[in-house]
């Protein structure tokens, strides 16, 4: 008589229960609790952070920024300056705006900048990009609307006056402090007013 051969669900029972004992370790001598195992140590590689020991950080509470950051088209707004004399710029008064510009700039302004409407031009002050009493032009290629709400108007009028006490205490020059509000005035806020301690 021959040897009876094994249903299927037999050996399918059979198959789930070795499964079982390769995936929980039982029967493998390994012990459930055993740590995983650890990748292997690359020789010269550095496993640990960075040495700040003596290292000084700048102590500074970043402030909230709520809202986008309005910045001047550079296009329309690169920039003009009538003087590179600090000693020209610090005679003109501390908090001076300058002249104000013609009513036809002003319209020239928001018009290259789309602001057609009154109800548009609500949202915004026209601002120097290089302040009056930093040598700035009343000039619209030194003219934009910066924005009243968000990272904007506040903020860059704040950064115009830390310059000029920095330019006329004789800190820094009045090229750089001309430089940095063309090249990005949100960075410069950043750096002379945030970093320096001045929020």
């Amino acid at each position: 008589m021959g040897h009876a051969r094994p249903r299927p669900a037999v050996r399918l029972g059979a198959a789930l229960a070795c499964a079982v004992a390769v995936l929980t370790g039982c029967g493998g001598g390994g012990s459930a609790g055993a740590p995983a195992p650890t990748p292997p140590v690359v020789p010269g590689e550095a496993t640990a952070g960075p040495d700040l020991s003596g290292i000084q950080l700048p102590d500074f509470v970043m402030p909230l920024i709520k809202g986008a950051v309005s910045r001047p088209n550079l296009k329309l707004t690169p920039g003009a300056v009538t003087t590179t004399d600090s000693t020209v710029a610090c005679a003109r008064p501390r908090h001076s705006p300058g002249p104000a510009p013609s009513l036809a700039l002003q319209n020239q302004v928001y018009t290259e900048y789309g602001d057609t409407t009154a109800r548009l031009q609500f949202r915004y002050f026209l601002d120097l990009l290089v302040p009056w009493n930093l040598g700035g032009a009343i000039s619209a290629a030194n003219l934009w609307p910066a924005s009243a709400k968000g990272t904007g108007y506040y903020q860059k009028i704040q950064t115009d006056h830390i310059l000029r006490d920095l330019v006329c205490r004789r800190y820094i020059s009045l090229a750089t402090a001309q430089h940095a509000l063309e090249t990005n005035w949100y960075a410069a806020w950043l750096r002379y007013v945030v970093l320096a301690g001045h929020i």
